[in-house]
């Protein structure tokens, strides 16, 4: 401790603080050295056996509150859905590249057998499974994006667009399976 007050008393700043004329318009700065102040260890041992949930009882900790404490509202679904939605086209993308890393026949042989097996109800099933995410994501991602403009901000608006873009996105899903 003594060497850095040493060094912080020899140093040049110092040394120019202490020589420059103060003005009066000027505060006055003077370099001043700081002490380290030690803090004693905390001696106290834990008790032997002694979970977590039992610590924080006896130290008489609160517990944090977690989703228990909310009134399950619709724009929580509307979020926990987009960022599903999301989960859900990265892992369609990912298990595509997969397939196309991974399978020996090219796409156009899987699809021809997808089409020779005459299940159209199962074809019905992946394409609204594709298509859902997919225009929920957008959609909503659009509400995100007027969002970001400062409209529909308040919790009417919030709740209003949370069913535009439910009823467009169901919309727009059901126009891709069509196709």
């Amino acid at each position: 401790m003594a060497l850095l007050r040493t060094i912080i008393k020899n140093s040049t700043q110092a040394k120019l603080l202490a020589a420059a004329p103060v003005k009066s318009w000027q505060p006055a700065v003077t370099a001043s050295t700081f002490g380290m102040k030690s803090i004693e260890a905390n001696r106290t041992k834990p008790l032997t056996n002694e979970n977590f949930e039992d610590k924080n009882k006896r130290l008489q900790r609160p517990i944090s509150p977690h989703l228990t404490v909310y009134k399950f509202q619709s724009n929580m679904a509307l979020s926990i859905t987009h960022r599903f939605t999301g989960l859900a086209q990265n892992g369609f993308i990912y298990g595509l590249a997969l397939g196309a890393m991974t399978l020996p026949a090219s796409f156009p042989y899987y699809l021809g057998l997808l089409e020779a097996a005459h299940i159209p109800l199962v074809v019905l099933a992946v394409k609204v499974l594709i298509a859902f995410p997919f225009s929920y994501h957008l959609v909503n991602g659009i509400r995100h994006l007027v969002w970001d403009t400062g409209y529909s901000l308040t919790i009417k608006g919030v709740e209003s667009t949370g069913y535009i873009v439910l009823a467009a996105a169901i919309a727009l899903a059901l126009y891709l399976t069509s196709l």
